[in-house]
């Protein structure tokens, strides 16, 4: 991942080989993994749950919205480096416990997603032991003319079309509303035969704002305990190793983070297996296990002295809060706002089609448990190989160049999602994997030079702080218009709606040219900031002379 203006490895392919098997790269490798798996169940998983027990496309998008707290995360950026938790931070030190506290967190969330229902349906058990949904008979009504509409487009045979028409079990709510109760099964599976806008529009009035309300505090909750995770796993990633090893940190930290897209892929086969709640309680206890591994790791010694404030308050806000922000805006200048818009549209693409993606794979059929399997198989690998080939292509062509060929596989392969809306059936699976395999592999490389670029712009001494300021504001428009895109995509359809996608990576390509012609060299992530050790790699000594400038 280096450009040719930062340091280069001096180091033998063996030595450099045996860096990831040190325990500082193992603990990297197990965080990675941690800060992935939240962000891709926010993000992925529930809205695919979502679209699966009928919710409309509109209000899974501005679900979304919770993961703005991603965006935000700069505001409290400067809590975690400072505050001291008490009891925990005696154990662990200042990084160790807050990152066990945010794990914590998304545990929590976890389990409280798999108890909740966004159905709205009451659950009880028949006289001979069926688990049944009671649903009010408005919604009963609706599944029926859904399944004809299913039945006349022979997405069920007649045998199965036959069993989910057995009468239902009749009665009268509380509220006086006449309600129709159904196996479970049965409920879950004329759900997932919803395909109609028409149906879904419908069925919105049944998924009041306080039947999704207890989902979407959860979501948010994941999404915030995910956000601090993240700040606290940077600072820790950076304070861990020296300068020249944080490329290293930083594969370890992205392979780790492939792992968590692998387990969240089975989770989704887990959600099709058994349910959607047992899938979100497999996630929460992946996410114990890593908060015990944390238990394990070694707390970093740089920095401590940093973190200790001196002064009256507003010196310590001052030296917590202004300082580092300061600096970053005085290297910069007024380059800072190209730089700014630039980091905030680069990946404008990938996030407003992403969070779509999950609801076209349901719209469009497709069996979930494959669906989970080509994610976790050769869409890992292809993200895998992603991040490797964006790494050659910062080293042999430079970090901005690197940029560019991301944009134009950007474009291309998002358009193929509007390729797969218009053309595949709910057998060609060759198709689905086409689709996600190069949306994987241009993610990844474009991950790769994006974490070099971000990186490149902030000053090793106030990394922690500068990089959650950057990586806030990267994703703050991409979020925000994300919650929008179940909305356009009712509007222009799916073929369109992807389409329109793939050109958002139009103005980022003219910034980004931009940023290449006239930028000074702050802006193209050219800066020389003053070498700082943050800690000693395995194998040196204090001795040891700084590795070769490029």
């Amino acid at each position: 991942m280096a450009d040719a203006t930062v340091d280069r490895d001096t180091r033998t392919w063996l030595e450099t080989a045996k860096v990831y098997f040190t325990p500082v790269m193992l603990s990297m490798l197990v965080l990675g993994f941690a800060s992935g798996l939240p962000l891709y169940m926010v993000f992925q998983k529930l809205s695919y749950w979502l679209r699966d027990v009928g919710i409309d496309r509109s209000t899974i998008g501005f679900f979304y919205w919770v993961t703005l707290a991603y965006s935000f995360k700069f505001l409290w950026a400067p809590v975690v480096d400072r505050f001291k938790i008490p009891v925990l931070h005696a154990m662990l030190g200042a990084r160790r416990s807050w990152i066990v506290t945010a794990i914590t967190g998304t545990v929590i969330a976890l389990c409280l997603i798999a108890v909740t229902d966004p159905t709205g349906a009451h659950y009880r058990t028949s006289a001979d032991g069926t688990r049944l949904a009671e649903i009010s008979a408005g919604e009963y009504a609706l599944l029926m003319d859904s399944l004809d509409h299913a039945i006349t487009e022979e997405e069920v045979d007649a045998e199965e079309a036959t069993a989910l028409r057995q009468a239902p079990e009749r009665g009268v709510s509380e509220d006086g509303t006449e309600t129709a109760a159904i196996p479970v099964e049965d409920h879950r599976r004329l759900l997932q035969l919803i395909e109609t806008d028409e149906h879904f529009s419908q069925l919105k009035e049944f998924r009041t704002f306080w039947i999704l309300l207890p989902i979407a505090i959860a979501a948010l909750l994941l999404a915030y305990s995910g956000a601090t995770l993240d700040v606290a796993i940077d600072a820790w990633r950076i304070e861990s190793a020296p300068n020249r090893m944080q490329a290293n940190m930083a594969a370890a930290y992205s392979l780790g983070y492939r792992f968590a897209y692998l387990m969240s892929g089975l989770g989704l086969a887990i959600s099709a297996w058994a349910n959607w709640n047992w899938s979100f309680l497999v996630m929460a206890a992946a996410m114990a296990v890593s908060a015990f591994l944390v238990f394990f790791m070694k707390e970093p010694a740089a920095g401590a002295g940093k973190r200790e404030l001196k002064g009256n308050f507003p010196q310590k806000v001052a030296s917590a809060v202004w300082e580092p922000l300061y600096q970053f805006f005085a290297l910069l200048r007024w380059w800072i706002v190209p730089v700014i818009l630039f980091v905030m549209i680069y990946r404008m693409s990938d996030f407003t089609m992403g969070v779509m993606a999950s609801p076209l794979y349901s719209d469009l059929g497709f069996d979930r448990a494959i669906v989970g399997g080509i994610q976790g198989g050769p869409g890992l690998i292809a993200t895998m190989t992603g991040l490797f080939i964006g790494g050659v292509a910062v080293y042999r062509f430079g970090l901005m160049k690197a940029m560019v060929i991301g944009l134009v596989i950007t474009f291309i392969t998002n358009g193929a999602y509007a390729w797969l809306a218009g053309t595949a059936g709910s057998d060609e699976y060759w198709k689905l994997t086409v689709a996600i395999v190069g949306d994987n592999l241009a993610g990844g490389f474009v991950t790769t030079a994006f974490i070099a670029y971000m990186s490149s712009l902030v000053d090793p001494a106030n990394a922690a702080t500068q990089y959650a300021l950057l990586a806030s504001f990267y994703a703050l428009v991409s979020k925000f218009l994300s919650g929008f895109s179940g909305v356009l995509a009712d509007a222009v359809g799916w073929v369109n709606f992807f389409i329109i996608t793939a050109g958002y990576t139009l103005p980022a390509a003219v910034l980004l040219f931009y940023l290449m012609m006239a930028g000074p060299k702050a802006a193209k992530g050219l800066h020389k900031f003053a070498e700082r050790e943050l800690a000693k790699p395995a194998g040196t000594t204090a001795d040891d002379p700084p590795p070769e400038r490029a």
